[in-house]
């Protein structure tokens, strides 16, 4: 059961998804300011429902833009029928970033607010072989890569392989879509967020499938990086009206999920810092001129520790609750862009001792370098270990069964997938 929304509240964050990201949102701004937030899932869950700091309205599925404008409006009219307040719209998948950005002029006038981006700006950054163009421009290092077009269809594919061979890239081999949206509306046996290709076959036979699936987007084919887990990086900036990188906050990660569907998202993660890689991040924000928050995937070489950008969400991440355990909650940040408009003051950069887990602390020590057990174990230490989905102040039976039963699903999870790629 969720709860509803005091008709007192002054404004409500609007968060849309069902996951880790849009809980955590949801608890952030809690944790900030006591609010209850809506949110927009699919259909009714125990990860975002079943407490007392959300109150959800399903949508079904999330694809079509006319129906997530028009289910957007009915949330409108529900929460606004007390009176005007404003309505924080934050998306939680990259598709739905789009269709803020394709729909902002409808979605102001139901009183949203949310960042200033145009859908050109989303181009660059989020189609991958704009945002790889942009890497070259500013000189930041990305996986060698090529990028099959898919609307040239299944004849194009056998030259497409030769051009891999062509331009010297090695198995093993990364595949993963340029249009991350379009890629998720997309179904086929076998389909994964991230494929990991040993040889030439795989890759014919993956090409053949999306194509005949009726994928028309490009496919990008990249170097593997080689290194472990924990050479993977989560770097977040959050961008101001004013041009200013007010925060930025860099993550470690101990482990990743590597379940289908799920790849690149952190089980473990360890705030960090790292100069060279939080400028380059600056640069690419400033280049876009973006407004709001974009978390960049990276991964360090283990042989040359040569940092890989991998690609730009255009949005916070969905394990982002590392920044606040360092000290920098993002609800604050959006807070004072949108709601109440005051200077950010001086740039923030995070760093440790801090950790966030979705898996047992003893799991995460299983898996965790040399280097991060120590971080882990000076986080412990300084009480900056948070688990997002674990809330002192949101707590009743059901949930805390559900939160206990996820923990230990996780842990088996994690036990019975081992991998790394470039996510």
């Amino acid at each position: 059961m969720s709860s509803q929304i005091p008709a007192a509240q002054t404004f409500v964050p609007v968060i849309t998804g069902g996951d880790l990201g849009a809980y955590t949102l949801a608890r952030e701004f809690h944790e900030a300011y006591g609010v209850t937030s809506a949110i927009v899932p699919t259909a009714e869950n125990l990860v975002v429902g079943g407490s007392k700091i959300t109150h959800l309205h399903p949508a079904g599925a999330m694809f079509e833009p006319a129906r997530v404008v028009e289910h957007l409006g009915r949330v409108a009219q529900h929460l606004q029928r007390d009176g005007e307040r404003p309505l924080l719209l934050l998306a939680g998948y990259d598709h739905l970033v789009r269709i803020v950005i394709e729909h902002s002029e409808e979605l102001r006038a139901m009183g949203y607010v949310f960042p200033d981006l145009t859908t050109d700006q989303l181009d660059r950054a989020s189609l991958k072989e704009n945002f790889y163009a942009l890497c070259d421009e500013l000189g930041v290092r990305y996986p060698k890569t090529v990028s099959m077009d898919c609307s040239q269809g299944v004849q194009a594919v056998d030259e497409f392989l030769e051009s891999v061979t062509e331009v010297g890239l090695d198995y093993p081999l990364i595949l993963k879509a340029g249009d991350g949206a379009a890629w998720a509306n997309t179904r086929f046996p076998g389909r994964r967020k991230v494929h990991f290709l040993y040889e030439p076959n795989q890759l014919q036979e993956i090409l053949t499938q999306a194509i005949n699936a009726g994928y028309r987007g490009s496919l990008i084919i990249q170097q593997f990086i080689p290194g472990p887990d924990s050479n993977l990086r989560i770097l977040t900036h959050f961008r101001d009206r004013t041009g200013q990188n007010s925060l930025t906050g860099l993550a470690e990660v101990i482990v990743e999920d590597h379940a289908p569907g799920l790849e690149g998202n952190s089980r473990a993660v360890v705030a960090v810092s790292d100069a060279q890689v939080e400028e380059q991040g600056a640069r690419l924000m400033d280049a876009l001129d973006w407004h709001g928050f974009g978390m960049f995937d990276l991964k360090i070489h283990e042989a040359t520790g040569e940092a890989y950008f991998l690609e730009m969400n255009p949005r916070l991440g969905r394990h982002h609750y590392y920044l606040t355990v360092a000290g920098a909650n993002p609800a604050a940040y959006l807070y004072r862009e949108f709601i109440d408009p005051t200077p950010h003051g001086e740039p923030v950069t995070t760093d440790g001792p801090a950790a966030s887990l979705t898996i047992p602390l003893k799991l995460a020590k299983h898996y965790a370098a040399p280097d991060q057990q120590q971080q882990l174990a000076a986080a412990k230490r300084a009480n900056r270990i948070g688990w997002p989905l674990q809330y002192s102040r949101d707590r009743n039976l059901k949930r805390d069964l559900y939160q206990r039963y996820r923990l230990t699903k996780a842990a088996a999870e994690v036990a019975h997938t081992p991998g790394t790629m470039n996510a």
